[in-house]
């Protein structure tokens, strides 16, 4: 039987052609004590590689995870052994030959998608954009309709009162997946949004923003102008996301091992699920920095710090 993968740094989805078959191979692997989660939509959403009205196509009845890294190997290697051949889900664009040391069959052209990605060379590192996101923020794809909740799942007996109340808004009784009405109500909500705050911004003084932005870095000791991210590999502190189109400004600290480089790479990649582009409602929420995209950064601020 063919099995497809898809992969990011933190899961690893199997897909099955039927629920009975992914039924049958979770049992057979949990006999053997190999290790099998089920399977959740946010991983491949947020690294973009759902494909624009294809979230249903996540049916998490004939896919389950396998974690990553010796978890992994293991799991899909049993599969392996017992006959079944890996192949790579036409979602996956990275394609590579093996997947935690497994071999992975690679798809004939014509059944992958190979959409134009924008990339560039920014900050010294080369970024790349998604299928749907470029690399910059536009209101095209702002508000992308995304059906599935992004909230944590939850019963009716939590809350009764609270889940009756909220059920016209889902389409399934495990209120996993929202109605097209509330999604274009969400939609609309989200681009009113956008339009206010992209009014605002243009209502900012170049001038004052640039005063108010040199006395925050000056009041930092050690800050400095970053021109280089890869010199901020592992290094732990504050960094100052500077979107100067925008008259913005986003403040961070991490102690991430990864340092800020990572930090400020993982702004680039998010994006906001269409469930939460915002907070509150359309005349006082704020667009967050995931929703601005890798070349809206046009300065970055620095200091190392263990504070």
């Amino acid at each position: 039987m063919d099995l497809e993968i898809t992969s990011t740094p933190r899961a690893t989805h199997v897909w099955t052609p039927s629920d009975q078959q992914s039924d049958e191979l979770r049992r057979e692997l949990t006999e053997y004590s190999f290790l099998v989660r089920d399977a959740d939509p946010w991983e491949l959403d947020e690294a973009g590689f759902i494909p624009e009205g294809q979230q249903h196509e996540f049916d998490p009845t004939r896919i389950f995870e396998v974690a990553i890294g010796a978890d992994a190997n293991a799991t899909l290697q049993a599969l392996v052994d017992s006959g079944h051949r890996l192949v790579w889900h036409r979602w996956q664009t990275r394609l590579s030959r093996k997947i935690w040391g497994v071999s992975v069959a690679i798809p004939p052209m014509t059944d992958r998608l190979v959409p134009a990605i924008d990339r560039a060379e920014h900050f010294g590192l080369k970024v790349r954009g998604s299928r749907e996101l470029g690399l910059r923020m536009t209101r095209e794809a702002y508000a992308r309709i995304n059906k599935r909740s992004s909230l944590a799942p939850w019963f009716r007996e939590d809350d009764p009162e609270l889940w009756d109340a909220l059920d016209e808004r889902y389409e399934d009784a495990q209120h996993r997946f929202y109605t097209d009405e509330w999604c274009a109500a969400l939609q609309a909500e989200a681009l009113e949004d956008f339009d206010l705050n992209r009014a605002h911004f243009a209502l900012l003084d170049r001038d004052e923003f640039e005063q108010a932005l040199r006395l925050a870095v000056k009041s930092q000791r050690g800050m400095v102008e970053v021109t280089d991210l890869a010199q901020w590999d592992g290094v732990r502190g504050l960094f100052v996301m500077v979107l100067d189109e925008y008259r913005q400004a986003y403040v961070g600290a991490t102690d991430h091992p990864g340092g800020i480089m990572t930090r400020i790479k993982q702004h680039w990649a998010r994006t906001k699920s269409l469930d939460r582009l915002v907070w509150g409602d359309a005349e006082t929420s704020i667009i967050s920095i995931d929703s601005f995209r890798a070349l809206d950064t046009t300065r970055i601020f620095a200091a190392k710090s263990a504070r």
